[in-house]
């Protein structure tokens, strides 16, 4: 039988534009199906995902109690679901991505076994959280980074941001509602800090579930960063730490932290003697209870909010071709940055005396020389920093005083009353133990109830102090804090791409399969219509790889593949009724 006329007779019956048909024409006229080259894969090859505290904090609960995911909180997880062990810990999730960048995908590829589509899925997906969690950390101001970091482990951990203002030192809650405090810092500046009223309500008063201390505890994650370069040229590592305060260790923690965060656990002496004495009535051992109740102030946190919406507006006022020095809407964020206004009690004026000295935002100063300093920070920072930039320099007085007047508005719409001062009066008139050994000592011999008690007469928690911890003492696997480091993740364009080559070989291993059995495909079929049909193995060579293409397409689109012999028509559409004829002959 003429080949020509036979060709010509099949695609008079074959009109359609069913694929099959379009790849059988291709591969009839076509002498020869070349190999392609190998593929290089670069970062920009990893798929992105959209960058949204907003979005990926998204997640609603139904009238049924069912879990709703907005659109991009549910495509970030599809990727991170597909990374670490299925159902672990934190711990476990930081190890299996650590043991990803050393070793590369060697463990996917035993642990998959046969199933390719496991192993791309998995290959992907590390690719995408590692190209994410860079994007997040190094293209964004530290205020930024920091929420949107929270957002990303969140995520990760199948939890839930908090509100802010929820009344608790609480960032976000885990997938089992374990409350988790994040701190994001440069490596070099490690102080973990907060609020020690917020603390002592959570461990007094837990609102969410934790796996120790019978959920009265707080848990802390710590991320240090240590990042160089610009760009994509960044790069540089994450190290994970862990620990929890309880209601059984905050005591001890707090005595061997920095002296601000000594005195937090200050308490009265006639707490004390109360105690030693055999009282066990709550209600007569709460002393705080006694003094002047406290002015309703709002938290930091809003506070700050006014200070930078005033700041902000007083600036707007200014003409900046008329001011040296006029920052940029980039340098005013880093500005707002440095001087932490919300969480830096050095920039204020303290209240009071001795160990009565108090930082209350709303009714203390700001210091004027602890400005310029955050100031100078941010102008050192440019490609060419101004000239004789120094302390006395006009244009930074004027601009200090800005940042000063703010302040100074707080203060006027939240003015010191008269019970606010006698308050501070009545503890300022109370001898506290300041004896950190003795405080430990005795703490540690009240029950549940009394400790609660104690946390809630404390100097720290009557006068709202901040408490931090320094970087060694944060990250000690010492008694009493028994942090735990989790791993280090190296992230940065350059490190992401030395793990995309690694997974380039596993990539177009895949991408060879495909087109290897295309040439036999194509191979197959001119040698039997060139043979005049009648080698039967030729034929089921063809079929056979056929059926390879089509499993390995569906396996990577996540379609179901037929049995043998079908491939060609579950790939697309009907076989023409020529074709199957003549191979079903032979």
């Amino acid at each position: 039988m003429n080949i020509d006329a036979l060709v010509e007779s099949f695609y008079k019956k074959a009109e359609s534009e069913d694929l099959i048909n379009e790849v059988l024409k291709f591969l009839l006229s076509e002498a020869d199906v070349k190999m392609p080259p190998k593929a290089t894969f670069d970062w920009s090859m990893i798929p992105d995902i959209p960058i949204s505290e907003i979005g990926w904090s998204d997640v609603s609960t139904s009238e049924k109690g069912e879990q709703i995911l907005g659109p991009q909180r549910a495509l970030l997880e599809q990727y991170l679901d597909n990374i670490g062990v299925e159902g672990g810990d934190f711990q476990q999730q930081i190890e299996s991505l650590e043991t990803f960048y050393k070793n590369g995908p060697s463990k996917i590829v035993a642990e998959a076994g046969d199933d390719r589509v496991e192993v791309i899925k998995k290959l992907i997906s590390y690719l995408v959280f590692y190209k994410t969690l860079t994007k997040v950390v190094t293209n964004f101001n530290a205020a930024s980074a920091g929420f949107t970091f929270e957002s990303f482990l969140a995520t990760l951990l199948k939890g839930t941001q908090i509100p802010t203002n929820s009344n608790t030192i609480a960032d976000f809650t885990t997938g089992e509602n374990v409350p988790i405090s994040l701190k994001l810092y440069a490596e070099k500046t490690l102080h973990v800090e907060g609020s020690f009223t917020d603390l002592v309500n959570d461990l007094v008063d837990p609102k969410y579930d934790h796996p120790v201390a019978n959920g009265y505890a707080m848990r802390y994650i710590l991320c240090t960063k240590r990042i160089t370069g610009e760009g994509l040229k960044q790069q540089g590592t994450i190290g994970f730490y862990q620990f929890d305060f309880t209601l059984d260790n905050v005591f001890a923690i707090l005595a061997a932290s920095m002296d601000k965060s000594q005195r937090c656990i200050y308490l009265p002496v006639v707490f004390v003697k109360a105690v030693k004495a055999g009282e066990t009535d709550a209600e007569k051992l709460d002393f705080s209870a006694k003094l002047p109740a406290k002015d309703v102030l709002p938290p930091p946190e809003e506070l700050e909010q006014e200070f930078v919406m005033i700041s902000k507006r007083m600036f707007d006022n200014l003409v900046p071709e008329e001011h040296d020095l006029y920052p940029t809407p980039e340098e005013y964020e880093q500005m707002v940055d440095e001087i932490s206004f919300a969480k830096r009690d050095d920039i204020f004026s303290p209240i009071g005396k001795g160990d009565t000295k108090v930082v209350l935002r709303g009714a203390s100063g700001i210091k004027k020389d602890a400005i310029k300093k955050a100031l100078i920070n941010v102008y050192m920072g440019r490609e060419e920093p101004p000239k004789k930039l120094g302390p006395r320099s006009p244009a930074l007085e004027f601009l200090a005083n800005i940042f000063i007047n703010a302040n100074n508005e707080i203060l006027k719409q939240y003015k010191a009353s008269e019970m606010k001062l006698l308050r501070k009066k009545a503890l300022a008139d109370t001898p506290f133990v300041t004896d950190l050994k003795e405080l430990v000592e005795f703490y540690g011999t009240l029950d549940a109830k009394t400790k609660a008690v104690a946390l809630k007469n404390t100097l720290g928690y009557m006068e709202t102090y901040q408490f931090a911890l320094n970087r060694a003492q944060s990250t000690s696997e010492s008694p009493p804090i028994n942090t735990q480091k989790f791993g280090v993740l190296s992230i940065g364009g350059q490190n992401v791409e030395i793990m995309l080559k690694q997974v380039s070989e596993i990539l177009n291993e895949e991408i060879f399969s495909v087109f290897t059995s295309l040439k036999t495909l194509s191979d197959s079929l001119n040698s039997f219509f060139a043979g005049g049909l009648s080698d039967g193995d030729l034929a089921v060579q063809a079929i056979t790889s056929a059926d390879e293409i089509q499993k390995k397409t569906a396996e990577h689109s996540g379609q179901k593949t037929g049995g043998s012999g079908g491939a060609a028509s579950s790939m697309a559409g009907p076989v023409p009724t020529g074709q199957r004829r003549y191979i079903q002959e032979e």
